[in-house]
């Protein structure tokens, strides 16, 4: 079967909001498995995550399935796969080392960091509208985490750093090689996380099995939470990476921010603070600026 074609702007950011829907599922998985720690989640979701894709591939591509595999360009599946795995590792470290509010506001840097290294990996220059978006973004972030932002140690403020370079990372590769289909280079990382995350759950986790070590019932919502918070949205994010600039995929998917204390709200009654509700309002400000702004500008100097 043949890749469906590339899909026009409008598909493409409808991919995104796919993808930061079914990412922002996280907390409540999360909550759901109170005994265990990041290195056993992101172990088993990873592996869940790539069985799902596989088993994607498979449907898409039948035995055409390897051969998408081989299409990817070495340097494009090292790097994603690598982006990948580094981001959902380095996002636990990071933790360990920092406050939740404080890495939530370091991961805010996201689009700044795509819109900074977007003109040298897909030769795109940020608008000053992406540019405007991206701040803003920052500051909604900084005013929903501000009471629990911590300085941390300065080893801790580096790893946090380095999730969302890494995330903007995956964002411009996938950006860069839209022209393929960067499903299979996901699916390897998923795989190599998982084992990466397995062993250092021996090292950092205390477990007798590292990583490894879940319950059967644990087992079954990792399967579950593999496919629905990981595979789907990131076949969704690599469709809409196929359409939308980098510094937009970033700052939609930022919409997570928003929605993970929105789940919390409907599902156990958790009412956000007024402070989420201010910087809430401050990102989907700022999605919505990056989404339109450029067009709203050039058709504003067309009328002129």
């Amino acid at each position: 079967m043949q890749e469906a074609p590339t899909p026009g702007y409008g598909t493409g950011i409808l991919f995104v909001l796919g993808a930061t829907l079914g990412w922002s599922l996280a907390g409540v998985f999360v909550r759901l498995m109170p005994g265990l720690d990041g290195w056993q989640i992101n172990c088993w979701r990873g592996f869940w995550m790539s069985v799902f894709l596989l088993v994607y591939l498979v449907a898409v591509y039948g035995r055409d399935t390897a051969a998408k595999f081989r299409e990817v360009p070495l340097p494009a599946l090292i790097a994603v796969a690598g982006f990948f795995t580094a981001g959902s590792t380095l996002y636990v470290t990071s933790l360990t080392l920092a406050g939740t509010a404080t890495v939530s506001v370091i991961g805010a840097l996201s689009p700044i960091f795509a819109g900074v290294l977007s003109p040298w990996i897909t030769q795109e220059r940020t608008s000053l509208a992406s540019w405007a978006a991206a701040f803003l973004a920052l500051a909604g972030v900084a005013v929903i985490a501000w009471d629990g932002v911590n300085a941390g140690n300065l080893t801790g403020i580096l790893v946090s750093l380095l999730v969302p370079l890494s995330f903007a990372g995956q964002t411009v590769t996938l950006r860069r090689y839209r022209a393929f289909d960067m499903v299979p280079a996901i699916c390897v990382g998923g795989v190599v996380t998982f084992l990466l995350a397995g062993l250092m759950g021996y090292i950092f986790g205390g477990h007798s099995g590292g990583g490894f070590q879940v319950s059967l019932q644990q087992m079954l919502l990792l399967a579950l939470m593999g496919p629905l918070q990981l595979s789907i949205p990131l076949i969704c994010y690599a469709k809409g990476a196929k359409a939308v600039p980098a510094v937009t995929l970033s700052l939609v998917a930022m919409l997570d921010v928003v929605l993970n204390p929105l789940w919390s709200w409907v599902g156990v009654g958790e009412v956000p603070t007024q402070s989420a509700f201010i910087g809430g309002a401050i990102i989907v400000g700022a999605v919505v600026i990056s989404i339109f702004g450029d067009r709203w500008l050039r058709q504003r100097g067309a009328n002129r």
